[in-house]
């Protein structure tokens, strides 16, 4: 079974033409990564099946203290419907990245990005590639909406999670997916394909019934002089040796595993310890691996998974 593993960010190119050679699913943001995005909208049109995931940026724009342009991005997806895959919703981000949001902006945030779901559906091309987003910290009964909801006839097929990148606790991101689950599974729709936004945590991809998922993990470990292997993140850069996770402080048969690993993919540990470059083509094709041979690890408490 695969999983549909969408790599976010964007670094260099020679990450870039790993994924095109693995044939990963890609995800950029609209607000800032159209030219990097036309690459791959290119690709797709030569190569069906490719899966391409726009997000509308919505974070990027409230950081910035911008709004979105809603009908712009409308255009800009129904000019590439065909290729497209998915496109996130614009949703709405409570107060401002220099204050915490009133109760107030709080109660509306979940009611703003509903309504521009659907004055979004009403609009774009390919309703069923439209995804609407719920929050962490918001009632679970817009969940539940979104999930028992009736438009055109039949229920939504595909819905997002989000609001969890910067929160550390694990526990508390686990018990926020068990209660979104739950309420999946107890709706009038409780195969809906679920996708985790900014996840970078394999086991509880594992562990939860997502159809997918993005993460800016392969860039980001890479960037720090780290590589993701199955003995968990470790430090090879040879600027950074005195990290308490320095391959150097493994026992020697994992360090010569890991070598092993790196050599399948025409790389060498040398290469990786000088250039992030070369760390986060390893990370690529260490992830698209785990994507390629996904095996799902939970039960039926929450939800079968049925794709």
């Amino acid at each position: 079974m695969s999983f549909d593993l969408y790599f976010a960010g964007v670094q260099n190119m020679s990450a870039e033409q790993a994924m095109l050679d693995r044939g990963c699913c890609r995800l950029y943001s609209q607000l800032r990564d159209r030219p990097r995005g036309q690459l791959w909208l290119d690709h797709a049109k030569e190569n069906p099946g490719t899966k391409v995931f726009v997000d509308s940026g919505a974070f990027s724009a409230w950081s910035r203290g911008k709004e979105i342009d809603v009908d712009e991005y409308i255009n800009y997806v129904n000019t590439n419907t065909n290729e497209l895959t998915l496109f996130a919703s614009v949703d709405n981000i409570p107060g401002e990245l220099t204050r915490t949001p009133t109760l107030k902006e709080k109660q509306q945030s979940p009611i703003l990005s509903w309504e521009n779901y659907l004055y979004m559906r009403e609009r774009v091309k390919d309703k069923d590639k439209l995804l609407p987003v719920f929050h962490i910290g918001e009632d679970f009964k817009y969940l539940n909406n979104i999930c028992n909801v009736i438009l055109d006839g039949k229920h939504i097929p595909y819905i997002a999670l989000g609001g969890t990148v910067g929160i550390k606790d694990r526990k508390v991101k686990e018990n926020w997916y068990k209660q979104c689950f739950r309420v999946i599974k107890d709706s009038k729709n409780p195969n809906v394909k679920v996708h985790a936004f900014g996840m970078t945590s394999l086991n509880i991809l594992e562990n939860f019934p997502f159809t997918s998922a993005d993460s800016t993990s392969w860039l980001m470990t890479s960037n720090n002089g780290n590589i993701i292997t199955r003995f968990g993140v470790v430090c090879v850069s040879n600027v950074s040796s005195d990290k308490p996770n320095h391959i150097s402080k493994l026992p020697k048969h994992t360090q010569q595993q890991i070598a092993a690993e790196v050599a399948q993919y025409g790389l060498t540990l040398e290469e990786c310890s000088e250039d992030y470059k070369k760390r986060s083509v390893f990370n690529v094709n260490h992830l698209q691996d785990w994507a390629d041979n996904y095996q799902y690890k939970g039960n039926d408490r929450y939800q079968k998974r049925l794709f």
